[in-house]
C-alpha cells in the first residue's frame, strides 16, 4: 500500500506511478535489510554505501551468457586477451566453459562450423582461436612442439624398418597412419582436455579444486616437454647411419594426415563430432 511504502499521500498519482514508486521503496527496504550489516561496516570505514549502490553491486555478479551474447562471441583473433572487458566480465567463467565444450553459437550451421574449426583444429587454432579461449595460444604452440617431437621417434623407427623391407607407397602411408598419426592425434586430444580441465571447476562447487587441476596441468605439460626432449634424443640414436633428412618424409606425411583427417573425423564423429553435438544443442535449446 501507499502508507506501508512510505509515500506522501498529499500528491495525486496515477495507479501505475504509485505501484512503481511503491515497488522501488520496497526494493530499497529489502536491500537495506539484507545489507544492514555490510552497510554499517562500510559507513564505519567511511565508504557509506547506499541501497541503490548495493543493488548495483548485486546486479554485477557473475552470470551466464544470453543467447544474443553467445552469438556475438563468434570471433577469432591472432592474439589472446588477458581478460574480457566491460559487461563481458560478468559472464567470463561461462564464456570459457562454453568455448571449451559448446558447438552451437550463432544458430547458423556453416558459421558455427568455421568457428569450431578455428577453435579446435590443432594447427589452425594456433592462429585463429577465440581470444579468450581457455586453451591459450601458448599452450597450443607447446602442444604442437610436443606432438612434433614425439612424432620423430616412431618416424626414426619406421625408417629403420624400411632399410630391411620394401613397402609400396600405399603400404607406407597406411603404416605411417596407424603407427604414427593415430597415436599422436590421441595424445593431442588428451593434451587439449588437460589444458582446459580447470575451466570446469571455476564458478561452481569445485572452485577450490581449480588450483589443484591447474598445478596438475602444468606438471603434465612440463613432463611432456621432458618426454619430447628424450624422444628427439632417441630418434637421433635410432637413425644409426641413415640420413637425418630421411625423417622428413614420414614426419611430414604424418602431420599432413593428422591435419587433413581431422576435418571428417571431428565433423562426423558420433557423440563427440560437430554435426552430432551441434544438432543436440540446437534441439535442447528449442525444447527449453
Amino acid at each position: 500500500s501507499v502508507e506501508s511504502a512510505g509515500l506522501p499521500p498529499h500528491r495525486p498519482r496515477s495507479s501505475l506511478a504509485v505501484q512503481a514508486l511503491a515497488c522501488e521503496r520496497v526494493r530499497e527496504r529489502v536491500l537495506a535489510t539484507m545489507f544492514s550489516g555490510w552497510g554499517a561496516d562500510a559507513q564505519a570505514q567511511g565508504q557509506g554505501f547506499q541501497p541503490a549502490e548495493m543493488f548495483s553491486m548485486v546486479q554485477n555478479q557473475p552470470r551466464a551468457m544470453t543467447k544474443a551474447e553467445k552469438a556475438e562471441e563468434v570471433r577469432c583473433g591472432c592474439m589472446d586477451e588477458e581478460a574480457p572487458s566491460g559487461s563481458r566480465m560478468l559472464y567470463e567463467n561461462d564464456l570459457s566453459y562454453q568455448l571449451a565444450q559448446s558447438y552451437y553459437w550463432s544458430g547458423i550451421f556453416l558459421k558455427d562450423w568455421v568457428f569450431f574449426v578455428c577453435n579446435w583444429h590443432p594447427f589452425i587454432g594456433m592462429f585463429c582461436s577465440h581470444p579468450n579461449h581457455p586453451w591459450h595460444k601458448k599452450e597450443r604452440i607447446l602442444t604442437f612442439i610436443v606432438s612434433c617431437s614425439i612424432t620423430m621417434l616412431p618416424s626414426a623407427l619406421f625408417i629403420r624398418g624400411l632399410q630391411s623391407q620394401k613397402f609400396t607407397q600405399t603400404e607406407t602411408s597406411m603404416a605411417i597412419f596407424i603407427a604414427i598419426t593415430l597415436p599422436v592425434s590421441i595424445l593431442e586430444v588428451a593434451l587439449y582436455w588437460l589444458s582446459v580441465g580447470d575451466v570446469f571447476c571455476k564458478g561452481g562447487k569445485l572452485e577450490c579444486c581449480t588450483w589443484i587441476v591447474a598445478c596438475f596441468k602444468n606438471a603434465c605439460l612440463g613432463g611432456s616437454l621432458v618426454v619430447s626432449a628424450l624422444s628427439l634424443l632417441l630418434s637421433y640414436m635410432c637413425l644409426g647411419d641413415a640420413d637425418p633428412m630421411d625423417l622428413a618424409h614420414p614426419f611430414l606425411v604424418s602431420r599432413f594426415q593428422s591435419y587433413v583427417t581431422w576435418f571428417p573425423i571431428w565433423t562426423l564423429l558420433p557423440c563427440m563430432g560437430f554435426l552430432h553435438c551441434w544438432c543436440m544443442e540446437k534441439s535442447a535449446l528449442q525444447a527449453s
